[in-house]
C-alpha cells in the first residue's frame, strides 16, 4: 500500500481515494516529516462539520480533522478535512470517526472504521 493512497475497506464505506466507490475515503500524503490524512467524501456526500471527524490514535490521542471552509451555517466542510499524523507511516493505525450525511437526506449518519 502506498504512502500516498490509503484504502479504507469496510461495508458501504470502502472506497479508493482516486476513484472512490463509496460515501468517503482517505487520502495519506508525506507533509515534511509528518503525514497529513484528508477525509474525501464522494460527489453528493456531506461530511458533518459540527461532529468533526476524529482518528482515534492506538496510543490514546485523537486527532480532529478540520477545514476552516464551511458552508454558511458551518454545518458541513466545503474542503476535506484533514490534519497531521506525527511521523512518516505507510500505514496509518487507529479508528476513525465521522458523521456522513447521503445525498438528499437531512440526517448524518454515524460511521466507525478501524484502520
Amino acid at each position: 500500500m502506498s504512502l500516498t493512497t490509503l484504502v479504507l475497506a469496510l461495508g458501504w464505506l470502502a472506497a479508493c481515494a482516486r476513484a472512490p466507490s463509496g460515501p468517503l475515503s482517505l487520502r495519506a500524503e508525506r507533509s515534511g516529516s509528518d503525514t497529513r490524512i484528508t477525509l474525501i467524501a464522494a460527489p453528493g456526500y456531506k461530511v458533518n462539520a459540527r461532529l468533526k471527524p476524529a482518528l482515534e490514535l492506538p496510543d490514546g490521542r485523537v486527532l480532529r480533522l478540520d477545514s476552516p471552509h464551511l458552508t454558511p451555517d458551518s454545518a458541513y466542510f466545503v474542503q476535506p478535512p484533514s490534519a497531521l499524523v506525527p511521523g512518516r507511516h505507510s500505514r496509518i493505525k487507529g479508528r476513525l470517526r465521522a458523521s456522513v450525511c447521503d445525498p438528499g437526506q437531512t440526517v448524518c449518519r454515524s460511521v466507525v472504521v478501524e484502520l
